[in-house]
């Protein structure tokens, strides 16, 4: 990558807690921990399940909560669940939603039916990519892409509050909070 105005930078910030997360992952792995949650604000990533073999149970916030009232409960092993949404870091001005989530074509915020996007996969590296992506895709591409790829699930929260899950999690249970 060039740039060729002095004045532009590259943040890595939309993945960095993602390839945190998953060293954090290593280092516990090879201290011997085989039962942990690593919560890095948007980024949890279950080492293992419980000590007594059940899944965590991962709460997703329900958009523009302001006690984080999740709107769904998801059943994790050893996986990270990733969430991107337009509700933690925005403003309104002259009764617009402006929101971080930028649309590359233009620079703006992307203006689509979601509000947020959760992804369930074995690196959290990945889902940090895979939540920002399938967000600026939108709804219907977005859930094409992650029915394309293996061991890899989401859930999407449209506008009007629904839920829509890829195949891997209909069968796996999500559960009303």
């Amino acid at each position: 990558v060039t740039l060729l105005d002095p004045e532009s930078r590259i943040s890595l910030g939309f993945i960095a807690k993602g390839y945190i997360a998953d060293k954090l992952k290593e280092y516990l792995l090879s201290q011997n921990i085989e039962n942990a949650i690593i919560n890095l604000g948007g980024n949890l990533l279950a080492v293992g399940t419980k000590p007594d073999g059940s899944p965590f149970q991962f709460g997703i916030q329900r958009p523009f909560d302001a006690q984080g009232t999740p709107i769904t409960v998801l059943p994790v092993s050893d996986k990270s669940a990733v969430s991107s949404g337009v509700y933690e870091r925005y403003f309104y001005q002259d009764d617009t939603l402006y929101h971080h989530i930028l649309n590359p074509a233009d620079g703006y915020p992307v203006q689509n039916e979601l509000l947020g996007v959760t992804i369930l996969s074995d690196s959290s590296t990945s889902g940090d990519a895979l939540s920002t992506t399938c967000f600026v895709l939108g709804p219907e591409e977005g859930m094409r892409l992650i029915e394309s790829l293996e061991g890899v699930e989401a859930v999407f929260i449209t506008k009007d509050y629904a839920l829509h899950y890829s195949s891997g999690l209909l069968s796996a249970g999500p559960s009303a909070p």
